[in-house]
């Protein structure tokens, strides 16, 4: 459940929330291996394809008009139809623990958290 204006990935040094033992505590970002999948609809053919960031030119934003570079090896215009972030982050809390999490276990500090608690609990 993202927001529209949420980054498809988040900076070091960010203030987030973020799940602890069973709660949202607040926490800053100390590192973060980045992996953003990346789902396009290539405008030549109208076939959709998965690639990673870093084989995409132009803004990460769902809708962008952007180059992307194929499984053949050629570059092509396609329009981003889905971001999905499986980066892992290293949170730092208040209270100095340090804890590696999936984009998931995170929310932007300030933002309504209530739907993801809803999301979890429908898990259980």
């Amino acid at each position: 459940m993202k927001a529209a204006d949420e980054p498809a990935y988040l900076t070091v040094g960010t203030d987030v929330s973020a799940k602890y033992r069973g709660a949202f505590c607040e926490a800053k970002i100390k590192t973060v291996k980045r992996l953003v999948k990346v789902k396009v609809l290539l405008k030549q053919d109208n076939t959709t394809q998965l690639v990673q960031d870093d084989q995409v030119k132009g803004p990460l934003r769902v809708g962008a008009i952007v180059e992307t570079r194929t499984s053949d090896g050629s570059i092509q215009e396609a329009i981003i139809s889905k971001l999905t972030d499986a980066s892992w982050y290293t949170v730092v809390f208040d209270d100095g623990d340090e804890r590696t999490l999936r984009r998931t276990s995170l929310c932007l500090k300030g933002r309504d958290i209530l739907p993801r608690v809803r999301l979890w609990i429908s898990f259980l």
